[in-house]
């Protein structure tokens, strides 16, 4: 398996407390290592990380004692990049170091640096694409963000729904944006735990290759017969009653062995009582460019081998959801018409099929659900479904060879 690591170099924030810990000269900096991103392009090559940037958080064991509830946070939900002024710059063999902002105009990022302190040992936690409200306090109200970093577990009825958790380290609380083409390619790295100043060579390597969704499409075809030359095209699907947010927690199972796990079952946000996951639904539309339109849009006629489903979904059209067991009463509605030769609607219908398969209960995280499905034109309804998995594609990119893709060999 390719493993492909970004090496982070780190400068100190300014502190105003007396106890902060005084700042070595050294600037914090990762490296990402030469391994081979809709909407918003998956983030599978460092060119697309960088136009993204990541997010850092340190917490600092002053005595270099092993990362625990004791360690103190250094830095919180810092900005770390790839300082160049190329925006077409597709190598990427030096440090990416904290930074502000791209600028609005070039894209271009100016150096932000957080600084090593000069006793001690830190331990990151990293996620990637940057969001600048992650951290916010007070939170907005009513609620935005689509990912918010937690602080670290303290209470014991939580902790005890979170098997493996590191303690001391934060959470992540994600819900995928409801507009299809807001939503993100989210890539969580395992913890790094204990780093001095010189391991590593100065340059932390950094695991971005865990894509921590899963990404979803569908293809069609159909069955019966239409009077030539109508055909059919697809006008919409709404995926109804998954889970909508959801807790990414840091998990540590051996020594420095550190990893992420969500918490599929329960929700965290009451304490007291086990609530269920809160659920949402999410629609794509031919008129938001999340389906195909026009010629080549034609759902073909089922074949023999019931092998020629055509896939719908536009780069802006693949979701990107939470890992899950799939509840019961999840379900997918496709709308679709049937139309004369020149496009014109002859007659809409809405079917409807469970998206729970036999073949796949659950949707795994960082692989590809692919929906195919057959549409009964006679009965109106879905005459077959089945659901597929593959390993995380890039959708979109122009930058090769694809660099952040756990499944990819050299």
């Amino acid at each position: 398996m390719k493993w492909t690591c970004i090496i982070l170099t780190l400068f100190l924030v300014a502190c105003t407390k007396d106890n902060c810990p005084v700042s070595f000269t050294s600037p914090i900096e990762f490296g990402i290592g030469d391994g081979s991103t809709k909407g918003q392009a998956p983030i599978t090559t460092l060119a697309e990380l960088a136009k993204r940037d990541f997010s850092v958080s340190a917490w600092h064991s002053p005595k270099g004692e092993t990362f625990g509830e004791a360690s103190v946070k250094y830095f919180e939900n810092h900005r770390f990049g790839y300082i160049t002024d190329d925006p077409d710059h597709d190598a990427f063999d030096g440090g990416w170091r904290g930074v502000v902002a791209h600028a609005a105009s070039t894209g271009a990022a100016t150096a932000d640096p957080v600084y090593y302190p000069l006793d001690g040992t830190l331990s990151y936690f990293c996620y990637a694409p940057y969001r600048s409200d992650a951290a916010m306090y007070p939170a907005p109200d009513p609620e935005t963000r689509d990912l918010v970093l937690t602080a670290p577990v303290s209470d014991d009825a939580v902790r005890s729904r979170l098997p493996g958790y590191l303690p001391g380290s934060p959470l992540l609380r994600y819900t995928p944006a409801v507009a299809v083409a807001d939503q993100v390619d989210l890539l969580v790295a395992p913890p790094l735990l204990d780093r001095r100043r010189d391991d590593d060579g100065g340059r932390i390597p950094l695991d971005f290759s865990r894509h921590r969704l899963t990404q979803v499409r569908f293809a069609f075809n159909y069955s019966g017969e239409l009077r030539y030359p109508e055909f059919i095209c697809v006008t919409g699907i709404e995926v109804r009653q998954v889970a909508g947010s959801a807790y990414l927690y840091f998990t540590e199972t051996g020594a420095h062995v550190t990893d992420c796990r969500w918490c599929t079952e329960l929700s965290l946000d009451d304490p007291v009582t086990e609530a269920p996951l809160p659920l949402a639904s999410y629609h794509l539309e031919e008129a938001d460019g999340a389906l195909l339109t026009g010629v080549g849009a034609e759902v073909p006629a089922r074949n023999a081998d019931n092998d020629n489903h055509l896939p719908v979904c536009t780069d802006a059209g693949v979701l990107y959801l939470l890992p899950q067991t799939l509840p019961d009463d999840a379900m997918l509605l496709v709308s679709y018409v049937i139309c004369e030769q020149h496009g014109v609607p002859l007659s809409a219908e809405v079917v409807s099929a469970p998206l729970k398969t036999a073949s796949t209960p659950a949707w795994p995280a960082g692989k590809q659900v692919r929906y195919l499905l057959t549409l009964n034109v006679p009965n109106h309804q879905v005459s077959g479904i089945s659901a597929r998995i593959y390993d995380w594609e890039d959708a979109g990119n122009t930058h090769t060879p694809e660099q952040l893709l756990p499944h990819i060999t050299p």
